[in-house]
């Protein structure tokens, strides 16, 4: 036999004695040392291999192990020549055809067959640039060792570089190259015998760390990690700093690689709301409290899409006229199971993933809408003040959208208010400004809503299209509390005036607040004392027959 099969044990399947004489005494005619195992099934044999090493399997058909059950390669024995190719197979020998130089070619054939094949499953398994285990790979080795020790004393760490595009941007991908390269140097210095750490994207590691006798190295090596990591890299002449963000997950006992996976990449997200090179560890407790977070917004996302959100308006009251001169668009989320929820349990999640964008575009959709069904009902025309977010704000299809969507619904514009928060005003005035004035010259009116919890400047707001300020309810709660709160209220509405600016209170609960905002002067009010939020049936119903003059009679002026 070859010096090429020489290495490779033989394992023999066959009920037929006749096979382990043939083949013994054609494998001493050859002058190969090598012995011939026989097994009653590769069942019996696959332990011989548990070490890796190479083989060749030769069995009759009737002991032809089943497709993807033996990774040996298989050389089929046969009693007579085939009509085609077996299938499954490497090669095939005939029992009267079976002569040395034939046996010969057969196990260097099969012999160089897996060795390609080996060598293209390491090919298809290994980072070319660095040499260590690729995505693929680290799946097979992160498998075999949750297997081997049950999941107990491994940690997978998942880090992730921070910026490393902009050095690719900036020195080529060959700059980039040599700075992985620079990285997984790093990496393996501060790893031990047991450990492995792989390549799972173009800046993306992943490491596997034994635990085992020290439940605490994991945490230790961390640390060593991200403060190696954050040394400067030097690359073409140039100093180059590069965050990291590590999360770490303890294996459980039973636990598959997918969600230990997971984990470490949960770990790493919040690692990288961190700035700097940082690490994390997994908790349970904070990932429970994410997931349900992230199912409300999955949830939000549906409900968008299934019409479940409505609008409830409240109204406004002049305290001149007595007479309902407004209403505030406010969204409620009628949740399938947990019922009727209030824009502070939906709102903010919105804001942080970015539906706020969709969802303010439909509650501008809705309340144009309900205008237009308020108007066919003979009611007379009133303002529609609609809360617009910051980020909303920061649309680029905003002028477009909010012009098509009043077209369509043939509304006269000016009757149309978005309210803005002091601290949206004041973030990018500049840009603020500009986008106030392209609404404006649509007829659209702005407010400023829950005036005094933000940080204005009057001057400021004298630069910005602003017809009306909104008083906080907080400070129409506090008002029947200490003369200092109403002598505030009152100095709110003068100076509002000045600046030649209408006031809405919010708020307003009890006759005693009404009675104080009408002797300092505001303009108008909202809050239960005038009603509460009321679907559209409901406010159609108390415009019609809910006059507010009564409520103004006994206030004096």
């Amino acid at each position: 036999m070859s010096a090429h099969a020489e290495p490779m044990r033989l394992v023999l399947l066959a009920d037929e004695p006749e096979w382990a004489v043939l083949l013994r005494a054609r494998l001493a005619a050859m002058g190969s040392a090598v012995p011939l195992i026989t097994a009653p099934s590769w069942q019996a044999a696959s332990s011989l291999f548990d070490d890796g090493g190479s083989g060749l399997l030769l069995a009759t058909p009737a002991y032809q192990p089943v497709p993807g059950c033996c990774p040996l390669p298989t050389v089929l024995l046969l009693e007579e020549e085939p009509a085609e190719a077996p299938a499954d197979v490497y090669d095939w020998l005939v029992r009267d055809n079976l002569s040395v130089d034939l046996l010969r070619r057969c196990l260097r054939y099969a012999g160089e067959r897996a060795r390609l094949q080996n060598t293209l499953q390491r090919l298809a398994e290994q980072d070319p640039l660095t040499g260590i285990a690729n995505r693929q790979g680290f799946q097979t080795l992160l498998a075999a060792r949750l297997a081997e020790h049950q999941g107990r004393g491994l940690v997978l760490g998942h880090l992730d570089l921070d910026n490393f595009k902009h050095v690719n941007d900036s020195l080529g991908y060959q700059g980039g190259d040599r700075l992985i390269l620079q990285v997984v140097g790093r990496l393996k210095a501060q790893l031990e015998p047991g450990d492995d750490l792989a390549r799972l994207g173009s800046d993306e590691f992943a490491l596997l760390i034994d635990n085992r006798r020290d439940p605490q190295r994991a945490e230790r090596l961390a640390e060593r990690i991200t403060e190696a990591l954050s040394e400067p890299y030097w690359v073409d002449g140039e100093s180059l700093l590069l965050g990291c963000s590590l999360g770490l997950a303890h294996a459980r006992a039973g636990e598959s690689a997918d969600p230990l996976l997971w984990h470490a990449h949960i770990a790493m997200q919040q690692a990288k709301a961190a700035q700097g090179c940082t690490h994390h560890l997994y908790d349970e407790r904070i990932h429970r409290g994410a997931r349900s977070m992230a199912d409300l917004e999955s949830e939000l996302r549906r409900a968008l899409r299934r019409d479940e959100l409505e609008l409830h308006y409240q109204p406004r009251l002049c305290l001149a006229s007595g007479r309902i001169v407004g209403l505030e668009a406010l969204v409620r989320w009628r949740h399938p199971e947990r019922g009727l929820l209030g824009p502070d349990e939906f709102v903010p999640l919105a804001e942080e993933s970015g539906l706020i964008v969709p969802l303010g575009y439909w509650v501008i959709s809705r309340a144009l809408r309900d205008m237009q069904w308020l108007r066919g009902r003979g009611l007379p025309a009133l303002h529609m003040a609609v809360n617009l977010s910051f980020r909303q704000f920061q649309d680029s299809q905003l002028l477009a959208t909010l012009g098509r969507l009043i077209e369509e619904r043939g509304v006269d514009a000016q009757w149309l208010e978005f309210e803005l928060t002091e601290t949206a005003v004041m973030r990018r005035s500049e840009q603020v400004q500009q986008t106030m004035q392209a609404l404006g010259r649509l007829g659209v009116r702005f407010s400023l809503d829950d005036f005094g919890t933000g940080f204005s400047s009057f001057v400021h707001l004298n630069n910005l299209p602003i017809t009306l300020l909104k008083i906080d309810k907080s400070f129409v709660a506090g008002m029947g509390a200490r003369a200092e709160n109403r002598q505030l209220v009152r100095a709110m509405i003068n100076l509002a005036h000045n600046l030649h600016l209408e006031v809405v209170a919010e708020g307003v609960e009890n006759a005693e607040q009404l009675a104080l905002l009408r002797q300092f002067g505001c303009d108008q009010v909202q809050g239960y004392l005038i009603s509460k939020p009321l679907p559209l049936t409901d406010l159609a119903r108390f415009l019609v027959f809910g006059i507010r003059q009564p409520l103004l009679a006994g206030v004096p002026c």
